[in-house]
């Protein structure tokens, strides 16, 4: 039997957010290398605006899409933050509801491990409150978080994010972190390596409805900062 991960692209909180060819790239290409190595993965894209669960939802307004695949996410006003109660805006929740992630979360029995990505450093809320959410549906799964929440700020996210585990590598030195991860709960997939060193295609397929993908042409700063 293949061990099943879930992985999660988290929430948005902000006062603002917009979809301009926003996908989680670096989740699509561990997702791809993952089901290549005999995992069973289940994706969930809380950005998503064509999940089919959302259909019925009547208390968020209809996302404003755009030509070429770009425009508005589900959003749904909540509370500001203490520190940021002072900001006379609207301050928002971004992506699918909280019910329909609950429902995402349920649709993998016992997984064996839940990975979750982060994006902005100061998105961290909805990282935080996506591994609450996981841990209260599978308590004794082990939960790892990456993105660049977690490089950048690794010892704040080991604090504060409730993961059990930051992986802060990035790049092609990512999947072997997560994997090197994966094995210290005894986890691994059918197969023990790639063929080679190139990522596979990222599981684009995985998204629900698609306008758009993304081509990876380069990666790091172009003025070569650490």
């Amino acid at each position: 039997m293949k061990p099943g991960l879930i992985l999660i692209n988290p929430w948005i909180y902000d006062f603002a957010a917009f979809d301009l060819w926003s996908k989680p790239l670096g989740l699509l290409y561990i997702a791809g290398t993952l089901r290549k190595l005999g995992f069973d993965i289940h994706l969930i894209d809380c950005h998503s605006v064509h999940h089919p669960g959302m259909k019925s939802e009547r208390s968020t307004p209809l996302p404003r899409r755009q030509s070429f695949g770009t425009g508005k996410f589900w959003r749904k006003e909540v509370p500001r933050p203490p520190l940021l109660k002072h900001i006379p805006r609207p301050f928002s929740r971004y992506g699918i509801s909280r019910e329909l992630l609950v429902h995402e979360l349920k649709g993998m029995e016992n997984p064996a491990a839940i990975l979750v990505t982060s994006l902005m450093t100061y998105w961290y809320p909805g990282v935080k409150e996506v591994i609450s959410l996981a841990r209260e549906i599978h308590p004794e799964v082990p939960v790892l978080v990456g993105g660049i929440y977690g490089n950048f700020c690794r010892e704040h996210a080991l604090e504060f994010s409730g993961a059990d585990q930051v992986v802060g590598e990035t790049g092609l030195t990512a999947t072997n972190a997560v994997l090197s991860a994966l094995r210290k709960y005894g986890i691994e997939g059918e197969t023990e390596s790639l063929e080679s060193d190139r990522l596979p295609y990222p599981a684009f397929d995985m998204l629900h409805g698609i306008d758009y993908v993304l081509c990876q042409t380069s990666a790091g700063c172009s003025w070569r900062c650490r």
